[in-house]
């Protein structure tokens, strides 16, 4: 699976983040969300762009311990093995793997094949494809 973004359909409005930090953190925290839309004036127009989960497992390959693994794109952490060292968050080309307080890093799992920010986003800007 693999998330996609169409910029001239996204309002800035950042509801996404807030869906993904709502159901993956039970808050609602943006710097806690999965994924991170941006958006700035330059030039006088509304420039946003997106880091979304590629799938590319970057993370899984940089994990010392093994404890990323996944399927079809999907990273999957195990708890257990996980030390927290942050190599993961560091070998994210896309900057979107969350590591708070308690260490133990947060990726985007697609919630599952039914990503939450997809069905939160008003103007249909995020999509997955599969």
């Amino acid at each position: 699976m693999k998330l996609a973004f169409e910029a001239e359909k996204c309002i800035g409005c950042r509801l996404c983040h807030l869906a993904c930090s709502g159901v993956k953190e039970n808050i609602f925290n943006p710097s806690l969300s999965r994924l991170k839309v941006a958006s700035e004036y330059l030039n006088g127009g509304l420039v946003i762009t997106a880091s979304l989960c590629s799938g590319c497992l970057s993370c899984a390959e940089a994990c010392p311990t093994g404890a990323i693994s996944g399927e079809n794109g999907v990273p999957v952490v195990d708890a257990d093995i996980c030390t927290g060292c942050g190599e993961c968050a560091n070998a994210c080309p896309e900057g979107v793997i969350v590591m708070p307080p308690d260490g133990r890093p947060r990726l985007c799992d697609f919630c599952g094949g039914e990503p939450v920010c997809v069905q939160w986003c008003p103007q249909g800007a995020l999509t997955a494809e599969v």
